[in-house]
């Protein structure tokens, strides 16, 4: 078969260091371009303020990664003219572990590969196909792992539930439903209205001169899927919400394709996840394991009867953290059970988990404290899909 390796055999061209990375460069850079997530993920370790850190480290599949957590001090200090002594307190080292996993899918040719116009042409339409599935791919996986198993659950139209097992079919996402997840986040707080969870970083704050005096405004981005999408457009509080998210989106990028703001939290419709796109999980989902979280019951967000609901996210600073090495892996082959046929795929080897502390794994520090096994950076805002 003549220079469809251009003069390697199949394995002297999976070996090759060069045409691996020149490959892997292009499909990751069109992955994370096309990821619903894209604006959301850092693009440097330095990047503290977005909602997906990222973290560069050696990944080998199986293996775990510590990612270092900050946490405040809480003790009460001392005032007056007294000496440091008088009062000191231990910044601890406290660690997130994630594992390392892989995902990976091939195509095989469906017409024979005789000369080397047939052979580009099965690369460029099998790096296009597989390019645009690891997309979704990435993406189900993030929504996946930010959606299992909640410690902080916001069930529309039933604030003071634990549960969503009182969420009727009427039970859609209202503004009273944002203002309730924004005020958690805010101050901490569980459905019993007490802080029990850890409170939300902002994905962005900016200043507003009032008078005189600046004010200071903290937004949050809650990805909504598509039914949710449309029953908050039929709450009456909601005309004002579009234009002013149209305003302000004019100087940011996490504003583009937004449904509005309101009270400080910015909606974006991302969609229901399908067998073909990526988006919001609802109780019936498939649920796609990955990495720390291989399996989550998605029933448990079931309304009364089992209503059907959409398990939508409040997310702010650091609600996950992507722990890389290289990029995606790009890799075409000859079939060696028949030489006229080629087959083509990818992989990729990284972390993803949704930042969660846990003492058990840091040799019992802050094992008193309560919000050990808590989610730091997300909130389920699970409502009826109307359906």
């Amino acid at each position: 078969m003549p220079n469809v390796f251009s003069g390697l055999s199949a394995g002297d061209f999976l070996s090759d260091a060069d045409t691996r990375v020149a490959y892997s460069s292009s499909i990751t850079k069109d992955i994370t371009k096309k990821s619903k997530l894209q604006p959301f993920i850092a693009a440097s370790e330095d990047d503290v303020t977005s909602v997906i850190r990222s973290v560069l480290k050696t990944c080998e599949l199986g293996s775990v990664v510590g990612v270092a957590m900050e946490d405040a001090l809480i003790e009460s200090g001392a005032v007056g003219n007294v000496d440091f002594s008088a009062s000191s307190e231990e910044m601890k080292s406290i660690k997130q572990f994630i594992k390392i996993d892989r995902f990976q899918h091939a195509v095989p040719s469906t017409e024979s590969i005789v000369n080397q116009r047939s052979a580009s042409t099965f690369k460029t339409r099998s790096k296009t196909k597989l390019t645009n599935w690891g997309t979704v791919k990435f993406d189900k996986i993030a929504f996946s792992a930010w959606s299992a198993n909640c410690t902080n659950i916001v069930v529309a139209g039933h604030h003071s539930d634990a549960t969503t097992a009182n969420l009727t079919k009427l039970d859609v996402l209202t503004t009273a439903d944002v203002e309730e997840a924004k005020s958690r986040a805010l101050l901490g707080l569980d459905a019993s209205g007490n802080p029990t969870v850890p409170p939300i970083i902002p994905v962005m704050t900016t200043q507003n001169e009032n008078i005189g005096f600046y004010d200071e405004v903290k937004y949050f981005a809650m990805f909504v899927g598509t039914n949710t999408a449309k029953h908050i457009k039929n709450d009456a509080n909601w005309a004002a919400a579009r234009l002013e998210a149209a305003e302000r989106g004019k100087t940011n990028p996490i504003f583009n394709g937004a449904l509005g703001l309101w009270d400080g939290v910015l909606l974006l419709d991302i969609g229901t996840q399908t067998d073909r796109e990526s988006g919001i999980l609802t109780s019936k989902s498939k649920f796609n394991g990955f990495g720390n979280v291989k399996s989550c019951d998605l029933t448990q967000y079931a309304g009364a009867a089992g209503q059907e609901t959409e398990i939508n996210l409040l997310v702010g600073a650091g609600a996950g953290y992507i722990v890389v090495d290289q990029g995606i892996a790009y890799y075409d082959w000859a079939d060696k059970d028949d030489p006229r046929r080629m087959n083509a795929g990818i992989d990729r080897v990284y972390g993803f988990a949704k930042t969660k502390y846990d003492a058990s794994m840091n040799d019992g520090i802050l094992a008193d404290s309560i919000f050990d096994g808590k989610d730091y950076g997300v909130i389920a805002v699970v409502a009826s899909t109307g359906k």
